[in-house]
């Protein structure tokens, strides 16, 4: 079992047209299975649960290079839900070829913006 990475966003960075700018960047990231879309957006000082900004993008990129290894090319993204640690909420779930995901994400967030981005291994994909 694969362990629970978690993303926590910095106060600063989780509210507004920055959170916004986050998410939209990390699924195009996730899309395309390259995090150069996504690393402009975080801060050098930028903390994401005990990952700083070079850990998190390459625990990322590790979740890209096993999709590809697996033959993954055309992304391509559904909703979910997490069956796990966080039941009920809503899971991005990103899919090859196969009929079960690659990876998902969970993208925590609340009225002020992002709380929290992290991998969901107990999304409802893994079920098909």
């Amino acid at each position: 079992m694969q362990e629970l990475i978690k993303l926590k966003i910095k106060s600063e960075a989780t509210s507004g047209e920055s959170a916004q700018k986050i998410i939209s960047h990390f699924l195009k990231a996730c899309l395309a299975l390259d995090c150069s879309i996504l690393e402009p957006m975080i801060d050098e000082d930028q903390f994401f649960e005990e990952l700083d900004k070079y850990r998190f993008l390459a625990s990322l990129k590790q979740q890209f290079d096993w999709a590809i290894a697996r033959g993954a090319t055309d992304i391509t993204m559904k909703q979910g839900k997490c069956e796990m640690c966080v039941i009920g909420h809503t899971t991005y779930e990103f899919y090859g070829s196969k009929v079960k995901p690659e990876f998902a994400y969970i993208i925590n967030t609340n009225k002020k913006g992002i709380n929290d981005i992290f991998l969901c291994n107990g999304s409802s994909g893994w079920g098909n």
